[in-house]
């Protein structure tokens, strides 16, 4: 999957990619935001909802999983600046490569 990196959005535009355009999305729509404070880079796939986040050690990134499905519906980058040092590209984008599903026992199961 790729993305943009924080400041990568519509040119000319300070607004998020989320906020350009006609207002109408499809639950297909990616939404990214950067947090400069916290230095934490957010992507969810449709309208973000409530999910059970995993940490993917792999990656170094919070996964964000469908309680039911176990379906990936975002993820998180926190330290993002020393992250994007590490994995990402000249330009300062960068790419992930997450699976569809992660084989997650469900923490509310009793």
């Amino acid at each position: 999957m790729a993305t943009e990196p924080p400041g990568a959005g519509s040119e000319g535009s300070d607004e998020p990619a989320s906020a350009v355009g006609s207002g109408t999305h499809s639950p297909s729509d990616l939404f990214t935001r950067y947090d400069e404070e916290k230095d934490v880079y957010h992507c969810s796939y449709g309208i973000p909802s409530p999910a059970l986040t995993i940490w993917d050690q792999e990656r170094e990134v919070m996964v964000r999983l469908d309680r039911d499905t176990k379906q990936v519906v975002g993820f998180s980058i926190p330290e993002f600046q020393k992250w994007i040092e590490r994995y990402g590209n000249e330009d300062g984008s960068f790419e992930i490569d997450l699976p569809d599903t992660y084989p997650v026992e469900d923490p509310d199961a009793a």
